[in-house]
């Protein structure tokens, strides 16, 4: 063996297979998924009580989530090796075949922390089985957008609804729905406003999405023109979901005032870059547009946590961007 190939072969094998995996599951996103499922929780319960069914519905959206980013590459092997060689399994440092069951057990192990968040006991709430339902249909979505529906035109509507039922599996131990005969009524179950502020993220994510399937080429502007304008539409759905409520309840910042400012005023610089790089469609100006989306995700959930639960939790929640940024410096977001 020469010195080359010698040398070919150190710079190929990880420091650590912990490193891989992070880059495998693109490690600084996990606080995105952690900050909308606690703060989806922290909304619909006004505090982090109980914390046992907090912890463990995190933990399954973590779990689901990763198994996501791993599937997603396993499913993208061919094109990542022609687009995107220094991911993990195109560059040798895990195996697809490796990627493919950690990515499935992570699957299945999330569903069933997601769905044991419902039925800790607890004297704030009953058992409910809208974790597991909700936790199954995401599992299923995540499988449809990396598999099938990646390279259709339905590909950002999937992730939008990947990220709904995030936010979603977030407020679910707290929803009670004692039987599954009641899944007729599950419109009725979940408050308005639940459902309005999870549209809101799913329709933010969506156009996020759909501005992102040019990042790698650069190009045509059609595909950012109208992942900006979808972005923007769930901006403004974020910014006035609080309002849909059916029942007057109280919140900690007005929702008809200051609230809908302070999420414009978290997403202005998202959709300032994307207004950018629709009149420079390059990679680079894309690949920063959508990396500001996905992390801008934090403060916005930091925003609803306040909301529902007071400054000093959306404060909590507002400081997961710090190793976020940190982390985003060294593995890839996108």
């Amino acid at each position: 063996m020469n010195a080359s190939s010698s040398s070919s072969q150190t710079q190929r094998q990880p420091k650590s297979k912990w490193l891989v995996w992070a880059q495998l599951v693109r490690l600084p996103n996990v606080f995105t998924i952690l900050a909308d499922i606690t703060a989806a929780f922290l909304l619909t319960t006004s505090g982090p009580a109980p914390l046992s069914r907090l912890i463990l519905v995190v933990l399954g959206g973590i779990c689901l989530y990763w198994a996501g980013m791993t599937l997603n590459d396993v499913f993208d092997e061919a094109v990542d090796r022609e687009q995107r060689a220094k991911r993990p399994i195109p560059a040798g440092l895990i195996s697809k075949r490796e990627a493919s069951i950690g990515g499935w057990c992570l699957l299945l192990l999330g569903v069933l922390l997601a769905t044991t968040s419902g039925f800790i006991p607890s004297d704030l709430m009953p058992n409910t089985w809208l974790p597991m339902i909700i936790s199954i249909a995401l599992a299923i979505m995540i499988v449809g957008y990396d598999g099938p529906l990646k390279s259709t035109v339905l590909a950002p509507a999937a992730m939008g609804s990947c990220r709904f039922l995030s936010f979603l599996l977030g407020a679910s131990p707290a929803i009670a729905l004692t039987s599954l005969s009641s899944l007729q009524n599950l419109g009725d179950i979940i408050p308005r406003e639940t459902l309005a502020i999870a549209s809101g993220f799913g329709i933010y994510i969506m156009g996020i999405t759909t501005m992102a399937r040019r990042e790698a080429t650069g190009g045509s502007t059609q595909h950012l023109i109208v992942g900006g304008t979808i972005t923007t539409l769930g901006v403004i759905c974020l910014a006035f979901a609080p309002q849909a409520s059916a029942a007057a309840r109280s919140y900690f910042l007005d929702i008809r005032s200051v609230f809908p400012v302070l999420i414009g005023m978290i997403a202005l610089p998202v959709l300032l870059r994307a207004g950018r790089a629709i009149r420079t469609p390059s990679p680079p100006f894309i690949q920063v547009t959508i990396k500001a989306g996905i992390l801008t995700i934090i403060p916005l959930a930091a925003a609803f946590a306040a909301l529902g639960a007071g400054p000093l939790w959306g404060g909590v929640i507002f400081c997961l961007v710090i190793p976020s940024f940190l982390l985003a410096g060294r593995f890839r977001v996108t």
